[in-house]
């Protein structure tokens, strides 16, 4: 079981981590970069240079947001001047934040995905294992 838990024979990957993404509320305690949040893979992945050259690599969905993520928005802070083939990057993750609409009041929360309606328990993980 342990092996299975820590990913051993799946690339490394986490079973666990892998079935578990966040669901924005507000946007408070979800991290913009490192948190699963957008899509199947978080946005550190999908755009690994970006998040390479960013200089707040632990900053909130919420606190992106308030800064402006759209174009010319403070959000975006970079240790250089991006490149083109960089800023074609940009564009590609702004089209995805564009739907984005965080909800005033509403807590962040983890949602397991195999029942996404009854959430996580021991008997959902051991069926997802066995």
């Amino acid at each position: 079981m342990a092996r299975i838990r820590d990913g051993v024979g799946e690339g490394g990957v986490s079973w666990f981590s892998e079935r578990v993404l966040r669901k924005v509320g507000d946007g408070v305690d979800t991290l913009f970069w490192c948190d699963r949040w957008l899509g199947e893979v978080p946005l550190c992945q999908r755009f690994a240079r970006l998040f390479e050259l960013a200089v707040d690599k632990s900053i909130s969905v919420a606190s992106m947001f308030v800064l402006g993520w759209e174009e010319g928005g403070e959000a975006w802070k970079w240790m250089r001047r991006l490149w083109a083939w960089e800023e074609e990057l940009l564009v590609e993750c702004r089209l995805l934040l564009a739907n984005v609409n965080l909800q005033v009041n509403v807590s962040d929360k983890w949602q397991w995905h195999p029942d996404i309606a009854g959430g996580y328990s021991v008997r959902s993980g051991y069926q997802l294992l066995s």
